[in-house]
């Protein structure tokens, strides 16, 4: 930790430590108080000397702060948006926050350190820069928002809550375990099925050893998960254990959403969704769970579908489990409510009864493989999608992924069929 003697600039980017950014699904109840950050940073830090805020502060979500703001003393700068659209200007904020930063450093030789809210990636040259003149840089956010690759290179993390809550701003090493991490290292543990909760901790503390609940407020694993990966994980109780499966998630990405935006597609869908990547591979267990469901009443469990198509396991486990979570999402495959305490792989699977042919088959589950891509990326084109999943036959996939686009733009809600 920092000594308490020095002195301190603080930079926030309002809209992007909040999450705000132009989506309109954010928590509106969501808090931030700027006067306990300040007197958390100049009780274990040092004095705050200059206080700066930046965001769009026309709107009705940020009218609360802006009194929070001023009795710190906090400069406001406006951050316009980009014309037309609810977006802001991107890595404008970041870079003002730089500039900022390296004129008071300039204007003041009694400053030690400079406290950055934001998890914007276009902070990183300036971050580098700072810290080369010899002063401190910490980062300030949601500890399950805040960029691996911002948190890395600071010399410390300082984690506030999603909330306005007791104990909400807490210091953590850049080396600590973060929320992501964990997450993501359940998600790839669990994804060939379920297991007891007293192996699953084992396997967790396997592959990250400093790995505490406590470091979460929590007293033990089970609270954890409960907690903090509720979303993640699925727990079942029976009289003789505790089992856990994953939830309701096929998202693999344990990025950032600036993170995510650097990457290529090829890149982006590797981290974000586990699906087949060889083109001839996946038309073939595509084409073959097609066949298999295509006959009437036919039901089979997801390990019994697994030997019969794929039988030598050429497909690793990860993409076979995504290449499922994505045809259950996208209405091919109807998952069978009176198995879903079962484990993973021994839960019943039969065709979607909606599905119309092979080709509509292939149309829905496209669509859900891109669906996140698509709400991400607004320039995302068939063309790129094509020669991505098909490269050796990019004319002859572009109608299916034209039409998978027309579903994209149009989504149609398709009702679960009755419970057999």
């Amino acid at each position: 930790m920092a000594q308490k003697a020095q002195q301190l600039a603080l930079l926030i980017d309002y809209d992007n430590l909040m999450g705000f950014n132009g989506k309109l699904d954010v928590d509106l109840n969501r808090n931030y108080s700027h006067q306990d950050v300040v007197a958390y940073l100049e009780t274990h830090y040092g004095p705050v000397v200059y206080c700066k805020a930046y965001g769009d502060w026309s709107g009705p979500r940020t009218r609360h702060t802006i009194t929070d703001l001023s009795k710190a003393g906090a400069e406001m700068q406006f951050i316009p948006r980009a014309t037309g659209t609810a977006f802001r200007i991107p890595g404008y904020a970041a870079v003002c926050m730089g500039l900022d930063a390296l004129d008071e450093i300039a204007r003041n030789a009694e400053l030690g350190g400079v406290v950055f809210g934001t998890n914007d990636l276009a902070l990183l040259p300036f971050v580098s820069r700072i810290r080369a003149m010899g002063k401190s840089v910490y980062i300030l956010g949601p500890e399950a928002a805040s960029a691996a690759a911002l948190t890395r290179v600071a010399d410390e993390f300082i984690a506030t809550a999603d909330n306005n809550a007791a104990g909400a701003v807490r210091a953590k090493a850049p080396n600590s375990t973060d929320k992501s991490q964990v997450l993501y290292a359940i998600k790839t543990i669990l994804v060939n099925g379920e297991m007891p909760i007293e192996q699953l901790e084992a396997k967790v503390l396997d592959v990250m050893p400093d790995f505490s609940p406590a470091d979460f407020s929590c007293a033990n694993f089970e609270e954890f998960l409960r907690n903090i990966a509720n979303t993640t994980v699925k727990i079942t109780k029976t009289d003789d254990a505790t089992t856990v499966g994953l939830g309701n998630c096929h998202n693999a990405s344990a990025y950032s959403d600036e993170e995510l935006a650097s990457f290529d597609l090829a890149q982006y869908m590797q981290a974000t969704r586990w699906h087949i990547t060889d083109g001839d591979i996946r038309d073939k267990v595509l084409h073959n769970i097609f066949i298999i469901f295509s006959e009437k009443g036919r039901e089979m469990t997801n390990e019994d579908l697994r030997n019969t198509v794929d039988p030598d396991h050429v497909v690793d486990d990860r993409p076979w489990q995504g290449t499922i979570w994505s045809l259950i999402f996208g209405a091919c495959l109807w998952e069978n409510p009176k198995t879903s305490n079962q484990p993973q792989s021994r839960r019943l699977l039969s065709l979607f009864r909606t599905v119309t042919s092979e080709d509509d088959f292939l149309v829905r589950y496209y669509t859900s493989l891109f669906k996140k891509a698509y709400e991400d990326r607004p320039s995302l084109t068939p063309q790129e999608c094509a020669e991505l999943m098909h490269p050796e036959n990019v004319e002859g996939a572009l109608p299916l992924f034209e039409r998978v686009f027309q579903n994209l733009r149009n989504p149609v809600i398709l009702k679960t069929p009755a419970t057999k």
